[in-house]
């Protein structure tokens, strides 16, 4: 029993410690980005990602960060992260689609069908997690309205139980669905974000093919298939060729 409280107080006194090194290192980093200096806001920023200390506002400033020193792709990629964490996050599609401006690549989208890209958008509105919360708010909400109906004797109050329950679960249902199918879309799609100056995509994973385009830094792509040098991808407009994997980072 002794030791287990010796391990337990030594498992707290670390956990502590390492939540304190965090903080700090959030308010040096916090603290450089809002003086302008941004190298050293960058570096503090990227000590706290490495830690797995994550969250979409961190992206987003080191994106700004950045962005600030004229390291555009860098930008472009920490925008998509802080986006993929929260869609909705306004500041940063305001400010990605700033540094896409400044890009070289304006690559035109395929044309989606109106509904399909309607229920995208609607899936994609919301994170995973938000949509889980929703979903178990929901269900409550479910099992309250269902619990007045067994316990209530006024046939109104009894009705509207039962009627409201059966709401509110459709309505957990439905967001349960929009929590599988944006996990889906998230597991089954991979991008990525060109660093090579210019680079010129190939027909084969070799340098000895056809060569088909070229691209520039910070041209999001989605990769297809990859191997240990080379990395498939795909454009928005529906071009495909592959490219040295080293020459790209996923988002």
């Amino acid at each position: 029993m002794k030791r287990l409280t010796i391990i337990l107080f030594f498992i707290l006194v670390s956990t502590s410690s390492f939540a304190g090194n965090f903080q700090t290192d959030l308010l040096f980093a916090n603290d450089a980005y809002s003086k302008g200096q941004y190298k050293e806001a960058i570096v503090m920023y990227q000590t706290v990602l490495d830690a797995d200390n994550i969250s979409t506002d961190i992206y987003y400033n080191l994106g700004n960060c950045y962005y600030k020193t004229d390291n555009i792709p860098r930008a472009i990629l920490n925008y998509e992260k802080a986006l993929k964490l929260k869609p909705d996050n306004e500041d940063a599609l305001f400010n990605l689609a700033m540094a896409n401006k400044l890009t070289v690549d304006k690559v035109d989208r395929l044309p989606e069908l109106f509904i399909g890209s309607t229920w995208r958008n609607l899936i994609t509105s919301k994170t995973v997690d938000n949509w889980a919360y929703y979903t178990i708010g929901l269900i409550f909400l479910s099992l309250l309205l269902f619990i007045s109906y067994l316990l209530m004797q006024q046939v109104i109050i009894k009705k509207a139980g039962f009627y409201g329950g059966m709401l509110f679960l459709g309505l957990a249902l439905f967001t349960f669905l929009m929590a599988a199918q944006h996990n889906g879309i998230i597991q089954q799609s991979s991008e990525a974000i060109i660093f090579a100056p210019t680079i010129t995509i190939q027909s084969e994973p070799n340098e000895s093919s056809e060569k088909l385009f070229t691209l520039h830094e910070g041209t999001k792509v989605t990769l297809l298939e990859e191997n240990s040098d080379w990395s498939k991808i795909k454009l928005p407009n529906g071009n495909v060729g592959w490219i040295k994997s080293e020459e790209i980072e996923k988002i």
